[in-house]
C-alpha cells in the first residue's frame, strides 16, 4: 500500500511516498481502509520533532482519519466489515491506504461525508473543550478568538456563538476575515492596524471576558495584559509562533485575570468520557445546523508535502484534508459532496 513515511525529522522534504505492506490487525485492533485524513498543526510539530511527546522513527504520519472497517478482531462484536468510522490513532499511520488502530473510533454519523468526518475528532474536540470546559463561555460574554480562520478557530467562533456569546476573530487577510464574518463573528484584520485597540473599541474599553489563544509570544502577552477584561479568562492551547514568554507571579497577582492551559493528552486516561462527550456535542451542533464544518482545501495522498506546506504557510481557511482518490470515488466527487453539505 502507499503511505507517507518519515525516517528523520525536518521540513516537508523528509516526507516520502513509499510502498509498504498492508498492516494486519492484532487482538483488539481493527484495520480501516482510509478515505480521508484531517491535518492538524500537531502533525507539523511531530514532523519537526517539536511535539510535546516524542514519536519513534520511522514513522507514518497522520493521526485523524475517516474510512471503512476493512478487517476486525473476530472476537469483536462492535465493528462490522464495511462500517463507516472516524477515529484518531495516537501512534500515527493514517496517511496511508490502510491504518490499524486500537479503536479510538466511532461510527460516522449518517449525513456526514468522509471529508467532514475527518474534520471533527481533533480540531472539533479541541474547540468544544476549550469553549465549554476550560473557558466555560457564558451567554452575553465577549470572546476573542485568535487565528480565527483556521480549523479550530472557525469552529470555536461558531461554538461560542451557539453558547450565546459575542465573538471577535482575528485573521491576517480580508479573505479570512470574510470567512469569520460569514459564520457570525466580528473580524479584525491584524495586518491593517492595532488589533488590541479594535478589541477595546468593540468592548467599550473593558476588553474581552474570554480570549482563546494559540499563537504565543507578543500575541499572548498583549492578550493577557491589554485585551482581557478584569476577571476574564485567557486559554492557551497552542504556540504556533514558537515564541515563549515569561510572566511572574507578581504579573498574575496584579492582573486579576485567569490564565488557563489546555493540552488534550493528559485527558485520555482519566477523562475519556469528557472527550467523547465533546465530540458528540459537536456532531449534534453540526446536525442542528448551528456549526458548519469548513473544509478549506483537499489534497490527494500523493501531494501530502504540498498539503503540509499549505497549512504551515497559513494559507488555509478551515480544515486541510488529504483524501485517498482510490478509495470510494474520485476527489472531485468528494469536493462536490462537501459543497452540498
Amino acid at each position: 500500500m502507499k503511505a507517507i513515511q518519515m525516517e528523520e525529522i525536518g521540513g516537508p522534504e523528509v516526507m516520502r511516498l513509499v510502498d509498504i505492506p498492508v498492516p494486519e490487525p492484532g487482538a483488539g485492533e481493527v484495520r480501516v481502509k482510509v478515505e480521508a485524513v484531517g491535518l492538524n498543526y500537531s502533525d507539523i510539530l511531530i514532523r519537526e520533532g517539536r511535539y510535546m511527546s516524542d514519536m519513534p522513527l520511522s514513522f507514518v504520519l497522520g493521526r485523524e482519519f475517516c474510512g471503512t472497517i476493512d478487517k476486525a478482531d473476530p472476537e469483536s462484536e462492535k465493528w462490522k466489515i464495511g462500517q463507516r468510522v472516524f477515529g484518531r490513532n495516537t501512534e500515527g499511520g493514517a496517511l496511508a491506504e490502510y491504518v490499524v488502530t486500537r479503536p479510538i473510533l466511532d461510527a460516522l454519523p449518517d449525513g456526514l461525508t468522509f471529508i467532514q468526518g475527518s474534520a471533527i475528532r481533533v480540531q472539533g474536540r479541541t474547540a468544544m473543550l476549550v469553549v465549554d470546559h476550560v473557558a466555560k463561555v457564558q451567554r452575553g460574554e465577549t470572546v476573542l478568538v485568535h487565528a480565527a480562520a483556521g480549523g479550530i478557530g472557525l469552529l470555536a467562533v461558531q461554538i461560542a456563538r451557539a453558547r450565546g456569546a459575542h465573538v471577535i476573530g482575528t485573521a491576517s487577510t480580508d479573505e479570512k476575515c470574510q470567512a469569520i464574518a460569514e459564520l457570525g463573528g466580528t473580524p479584525i484584520n491584524y495586518s491593517k492596524g492595532d488589533w488590541v485597540k479594535e478589541v477595546l473599541a468593540y468592548t467599550d474599553g473593558k476588553g474581552a471576558e474570554v480570549i482563546l489563544e494559540s499563537v504565543g509570544g507578543d500575541v499572548l502577552v498583549r492578550s493577557y495584559r491589554e485585551a482581557l477584561a478584569i476577571f476574564g479568562r485567557l486559554v492557551v492551547f497552542g504556540v504556533a509562533s514558537h515564541e515563549t514568554i515569561q510572566l511572574t507571579n507578581r504579573d498574575i497577582l496584579a492582573s486579576n485575570k485567569a490564565l488557563l492551559g489546555y493540552w488534550v493528552t493528559p485527558y485520555f486516561d482519566n477523562h475519556r468520557h469528557l472527550i467523547a462527550g465533546a465530540i458528540w456535542d459537536l456532531v449534534e451542533l453540526v446536525q442542528q445546523g448551528k456549526v458548519k464544518l469548513t473544509i478549506g482545501k483537499i489534497f490527494p495522498l500523493e501531494e501530502s508535502r504540498e498539503a503540509f506546506s499549505y497549512m504551515q504557510n497559513r494559507k488555509n481557511i478551515g480544515k486541510v484534508v488529504i483524501a485517498n482518490q482510490s478509495s470510494g470515488g474520485s476527489l472531485s466527487w468528494r469536493v462536490a459532496a462537501d459543497k452540498r453539505n
